[in-house]
């Protein structure tokens, strides 16, 4: 998202804001002590920094200290847009840094109000190396640590830069960013710290502009950026999204394929609802839980705080003001900008989660009663760290549980021991048996399939198992990959008191899985998740074992069962 100016109104505009808030606000107003940003402290492995834009910063940083003193947080990052006519801003960084905020320019290769006149083959052509040339050493002078996001949201067509304005060719973007980024390895301009920042949400969605084709390399990128705007129903196009909806998808594919790098959310904002004056408070509420749970790998996240096609602005209204003060409350959004030059991702091990599935020595009754299955180690799902969708959680209390798996000739068994203060809280039926008290699990029983794979093969079932309502709607079971319950499965569930809960036990014949013949000493793909819901009968939880919220159709992020007598 850009906003256009030319430099001498950029400059008249930052004049006029400069005495407007003198008058305002006067000079009465103390300013915090800060420290100048260093490279030297620790870094958090949790957490996220919290950074913003206003215009008419860094020229007037009263627009930044006013966010502070609304919000009560201190912004670590302080963002602002650049065309190809100015100089590196080194009075303008000096500002941020002397607040206490690292600098995060978007750098934008066209000039204002004439957007047409530079394009990739101008810049591969060394028609602005000169320029780059110094903007580079001036960068190197001014020493600190300075975030630059260039060629910004290449994948949509309205940016010259962008992949769709090159002759739909990912390659030309990608050799103008390494162009771009060896003129300033050769200043050795280290200090700068390089975003690759896409758009949430192609434009047009074709495969060859897929952001992943435009990756120039780790050597040239430091952090990925992503941005994006729930823009409601303001558009023809659009519809209300959750930030989780706007971002997580794209945040696990991109912190698979790079785990190295971390994530920023480069720009986000949310517009109002004019049918409800609560909704981007709701919004905004969600964005905590929505980062901790599903988007663990985003480090940073920058808001868009300005009125442009919409009101994206932290205080458009009195309920979003309060929404965003709560939020930013949470220590998890950090102020202290002195670490995060030198932030690492901590990445996830690669290493398999491993259970065993004991053979039963003769058919398992199902009555509710755990007793036959006292031989077994049991898979245990509880923690805030198993929990993979929704928000509403309040420990284990809430939904934990013990998930046991038995096998025979005939037969895959499985038996949980679940404690839940809501139990039988499924009013669904059939394939909807997920959205409530359930549990899922997911096994594959091909080995020669990849073990890498992302995608279900021919003999990867997911098989649900829904606890029904302790009433009419009795507990069932469904295999998505046949569109029926199995023949031949039977399950129970029954009611447990202390701790509240619910004990199910059910079988399904390996007739209904592809005819599988399982045999001691098997390694298979594995994983399970218990679903909860409550008085709604919609789920409002999922705890999975060894994936994400994408286990039920991506084998790579299962863990390994294997099959013992």
């Amino acid at each position: 998202m850009i906003l256009r100016k030319g430099k001498k109104m950029n400059r008249f505009f930052s004049v006029i804001l400069l005495v407007v808030s003198i008058l305002i606000m006067g000079f009465s107003f103390p300013s915090r002590t800060v420290e100048a940003v260093t490279e030297e402290a620790s870094v958090p492995e949790d957490g996220c920094y919290i950074g913003v834009f206003r215009e008419g910063s860094p020229a007037n940083m009263e627009f930044i200290k006013a966010f502070e003193r609304t919000f009560d947080k201190k912004p670590a990052m302080v963002m602002w847009y650049l065309d190809y006519s100015y100089d590196f801003p080194t009075a303008s960084c000096a500002k941020v840094d002397a607040y206490g905020a690292v600098p995060h320019i978007v750098w934008e290769p066209w000039i204002w109000g004439n957007e047409e006149s530079i394009n990739l083959d101008v810049i591969l052509g060394g028609g602005y190396d000169v320029y780059m040339k110094n903007w580079a050493k001036d960068a190197k002078k001014y020493g600190k640590t300075v975030f630059v996001r260039w060629g910004h949201e290449f994948n949509i067509k309205k940016y010259p830069w962008g992949v769709p304005s090159n002759d739909s060719d990912p390659q030309k973007y990608i050799k103008a960013v390494r162009h771009v980024g060896d003129i300033f390895k050769k200043e050795k301009a280290d200090n700068v710290k390089w975003i690759w920042c896409f758009n949430n949400y192609p434009e047009p969605d074709a495969v060859w502009n897929e952001y992943e084709k435009a990756y120039p390399g780790d050597d040239y990128v430091d952090w990925i950026g992503i941005d994006g705007y729930n823009w409601g129903t303001t558009q023809s196009w659009s519809g209300w999204e959750t930030f989780a909806v706007l971002f997580k998808n794209q945040v696990r594919s991109t912190s698979r394929s790079h785990p190295g790098k971390p994530i920023m959310i480069a720009e986000f904002g949310s517009t109002e609802d004019d049918k409800d004056p609560n909704a981007k408070a709701r919004w905004i509420k969600e964005i905590p839980d929505a980062l901790k749970i599903s988007m663990k790998q985003v480090k940073a996240i920058v808001l868009f705080d300005v009125m442009k096609e919409c009101d994206w602005r932290s205080n458009s209204c009195k309920a979003t003001e309060t929404a965003y003060k709560q939020m930013l409350s949470d220590p998890f959004f950090l102020s202290d900008a002195k670490s995060i030059a030198n932030l690492k991702v901590k990445t996830a091990s690669n290493e398999k989660k491993k259970a065993k599935a004991k053979k039963a020595v003769k058919p398992l009754k199902l009555d509710g009663d755990l007793g036959e299955w006292s031989d077994s180690s049991p898979i245990v799902l509880s923690g805030r760290e198993m929990l993979k969708e929704g928000s509403v959680w309040f420990g284990d209390k809430d939904v934990s549980g013990k998930v046991y798996i038995k096998w025979d000739n005939e037969y895959l068994y499985v038996a949980a021991d679940v404690d839940d203060n809501m139990p039988f809280s499924n009013s669904r039926k059939d394939a909807d048996i997920w959205n409530g008290d359930a549990i899922e699990v997911v096994i594959g029983l091909d080995n020669e399939a990849p073990k890498e794979r992302d995608y279900m093969s021919n003999q990867d079932y997911q098989i649900g198992f829904g606890s029904g309502d302790g009433g009419m709607n009795k507990p069932s079971i469904w295999i998505w990959k046949k569109r029926r319950s199995p023949k031949g499965g039977e399950i129970t569930a029954m009611r447990k008191v202390d701790p509240q809960g619910y004990i199910l036990e059910a079988k399904v014949p390996w007739a209904e899985l592809g005819g599988f013949s399982p045999k001691a000493g098997i390694k298979l793909g594995f994983d399970v998740a218990i679903d909860d819901a409550d008085v709604k009968f919609e789920r409002k939880a999922q705890l999975v074992w060894s994936g994400d919220y994408l286990f039920y159709k991506d084998p790579s992020v299962w863990g390994e069962i294997e099959l013992i007598n």
